[in-house]
């Protein structure tokens, strides 16, 4: 009897555990960024969502910023809240806030995501004029948030790895005007790429003009140009998610060769 209550505890133990594990795990669905800005005076604050997956997720989220003082145990709070719809695929910013650079208190900046569920799924933190520690992480974000450029990225210790590239091989008007639509986009998704993208446009059938979207050799997306903007934003917009979702397939693969 003794044996099998043992067991039984234990068993609720390792299910236990295993929830707290599960629960603990954020930012794979829709990912959590906070990015700072400084300036002279002020530091901006910027809380951005980025959904990873293939559905639409329908969200709530809070910014805080929280301000304290140990010297005198004096505390303050101010949130920032709201609800926003993502698609697959897309990155928004949530909010946004600032607070003076020459502040001495100690800061707490918290990002938190929760589906439609209320149910927590992306979190980021960031603490300024706190311990030595928390110093240098904060100091070491802010440095790898800056460290990309519009063409490359340094993150190769045995050499430069460029990142982020995107050729343009246009001729026409809308042609161009697809380039900078596709490229404005990838900005502000932070693809940033390991792999080249080309958009190359040619020839076609009856004089028009076709565009082909590499990423690397491979072609992820093509089609027959014309001229109207919404359809020239909405072709970028869909090249876009091909790049990002075909860059996420080779990544799992990559992780998978890695693993065995």
């Amino acid at each position: 009897m003794y044996f099998k209550h043992q067991h039984i505890i234990v068993l609720w133990i390792l299910v236990l555990s295993c929830y707290v594990v599960q629960g603990q795990v954020y930012n794979t669905e829709v990912e959590a960024k906070i990015n700072l800005e400084y300036n002279s005076e002020f530091i901006e604050i910027v809380g951005s969502a980025f959904n990873t997956t293939r559905i639409n997720q329908s969200l709530r989220y809070v910014l805080s910023v929280i301000k304290s003082n140990p010297q005198n145990s004096n505390r303050s709070k101010n949130d920032q809240s709201g609800r926003i719809v993502l698609e697959p695929g897309q990155k928004k910013n949530l909010s946004s806030t600032t607070i003076n650079s020459q502040e001495k208190d100690r800061i707490i900046i918290l990002l938190l995501i929760y589906d439609a569920k209320d149910q927590l799924i992306g979190k980021d933190r960031i603490v300024l004029n706190g311990t030595e520690d928390e110093k240098e992480e904060a100091a070491a974000r802010i440095d790898a948030d800056n460290s990309y450029s519009q063409d490359a990225r340094y993150e190769k210790e045995d050499g430069v790895e460029l990142r982020g590239i995107v050729l343009e091989e246009t001729k026409t008007k809308p042609g161009r005007d697809f380039y900078r639509e596709f490229w404005g986009l990838y900005n502000r998704n932070n693809i940033n790429a390991e792999l080249v993208v080309k958009i190359k446009e040619s020839l076609s059938l009856a004089n028009n003009t076709k565009i082909e979207v590499f990423l690397g050799d491979e072609i992820i997306f093509e089609f027959i140009v014309r001229p109207q903007s919404d359809f020239i934003y909405a072709v970028a917009e869909e090249a876009v998610k091909r790049v990002f979702w075909r860059l996420k397939t080779l990544r799992k693969e990559q992780n998978k060769v890695q693993r065995y």
